[in-house]
């Protein structure tokens, strides 16, 4: 059973000072919520930052090492022959083709029937032999048509694909074409048709392309050239017999800028969040929450030390900001003249991107600033993951410290309200008393009069 209120019920004395006194006795739980308030706040700031130092380093995967930042593609004199796709790292270069002739499948067809769901065709075992692989045998069941054995094909993933095909040469337009499923000349396939009425003629040999590279002869069992040069795949589209195709490999300024900008976006974010910590509230009249923390700080010292400076023995460009790209003083934001920036990657695209890449002679922006995020995110000795676990320690510790705290409040509520209930309880017995010490003395009063 909880403990009334005292003074609810009896009127001797104001129950909001007990109440008074209760919530005086809270103060002290409610300043420890408040200094956890606030820890919660920094620890979530600090979060922030981490989160934002996180993805800049995720950026500088686009631009700190030589395979990532050169963005190459494919640009062909005639790509509705041949032109390619940039699977890897690769030089630039105009490669010179000539494609005399396509791969091809080989393709087998079989003599006409009136229709392809009601005429039989016969009955047995059909044998599909194919090149450099084990033959297939179909059974073909009495009273097939011949959409019963384009399924049976089928069904048994002999590596061919069969299909009926309407020719509309009548009086037998319905004809069975098999064709493998892999080109050039091994790819190979001879059907014996067994005792059905089905008889196969060769309609195309299975062919391999036929190429000729910087006058080189080459070839292929498809119309792909994923191994002649290494990094790019050439697609053969169709052949054209004395036509010279220049294929060329370029460096791809558009991709580039894109991840420049996409560096510099997010090195921004983790500047500017920073900066703003610093910046006095008008209406508070404080700076942000981190503004005395030396976390801030050291990610700041330690990203612009990362921005400046010179990259020795570097070609055109030793510098950022000669290629456009500079740093404002008060904030410790980039900016980026694009056309400036796309100026120099046209110019001398290589010095441009020794100043982003780690090489043999020289580190570069990108590599230094993810050297210098390992080093504060480090799981140990990291100044950010030790700032945010040393916070979570003192939320710990004021979390146990509210708790004790409440316990005993609770003890201290209940003992108040004890010690104002038990007064009252002295107090209304001090007052009936009273009222019938008044009582007899005032109607004795009254009754002496009667008799005199």
């Amino acid at each position: 059973m909880g403990i009334r209120s005292p003074g609810a019920t009896s009127g001797l004395f104001d129950p909001k000072i007990v109440e008074a006194l209760i919530e005086a006795e809270k103060m002290p739980i409610e300043s420890a919520k408040k200094r956890k308030e606030n820890t919660v706040k920094e620890r979530d700031e600090v979060k922030d930052l981490d989160q934002k130092v996180t993805e800049l380093d995720v950026a500088l995967n686009g631009i700190k090492s030589k395979p990532n930042f050169y963005k190459l593609k494919v640009e062909s004199s005639h790509p509705d022959i041949i032109d390619g796709v940039i699977t890897g790292p690769t030089l630039t270069g105009v490669y010179e083709f000539e494609v005399r002739g396509l791969a091809k499948a080989e393709k087998e067809l079989a003599y006409g029937f009136p229709d392809k769901d009601e005429t039989e065709v016969g009955f047995g075992y059909m044998l599909i032999e194919r090149e450099d692989l084990d033959d297939v045998e179909v059974i073909i069941e009495p009273g097939s048509t011949l959409n019963d054995v384009v399924q049976a094909i089928n069904d048994a993933d002999a590596g061919v694909k069969a299909l009926v095909i309407n020719t509309k040469y009548y009086p037998e337009s319905y004809r069975l074409l098999v064709i493998s499923e892999q080109s050039g000349k091994e790819a190979k396939v001879y059907i014996d048709e067994d005792t059905t009425f089905l008889e196969f003629k060769e309609q195309v040999s299975g062919r391999n392309l036929d190429v000729l590279f910087e006058d080189v002869p080459v070839t292929d069992e498809d119309n792909d050239l994923d191994e002649l040069v290494d990094g790019i795949v050439f697609n053969a589209k169709r052949s054209e017999p004395g036509t010279r195709v220049q294929v060329s490999i370029l460096h791809d300024i558009d991709a580039t800028m894109e991840a420049i900008q996409e560096f510099i976006n997010k090195y921004n974010e983790v500047a500017k969040f920073i900066s703003d910590q610093f910046v006095i509230n008008p209406q508070t009249r404080r700076a942000g929450t981190l503004a005395a923390d030396s976390t801030i700080k050291s990610v700041q010292r330690q990203l612009q030390q990362a921005v400046a400076g010179v990259i020795p023995d570097n070609g055109s460009f030793s510098t950022l900001a000669e290629i456009g790209i500079t740093t404002e003083p008060k904030t410790g934001l980039l900016n980026m003249d694009d056309s400036k920036v796309r100026g120099a990657l046209a110019e001398d695209y290589d010095s441009v991107a020794n100043l982003f890449i780690r090489r043999r002679e020289s580190t570069g922006v990108g590599e230094r600033i993810a050297q210098k995020i390992r080093i504060l995110r480090d799981p140990v000795n990291g100044v950010l993951k030790s700032r945010l676990r040393g916070l979570d320690q003192v939320i710990q510790n004021q979390d146990e410290v509210i708790a004790d705290k409440e316990r005993r409040m609770e003890q201290r509520e209940q003992a108040i309200r004890r010690r104002f209930t038990a007064l009252e309880g002295q107090l209304s017995g001090l007052k009936a008393q009273g009222d019938f010490l008044k009582a007899r003395m005032g109607g004795g009063a009254q009754g002496g009069g009667q008799q005199g």
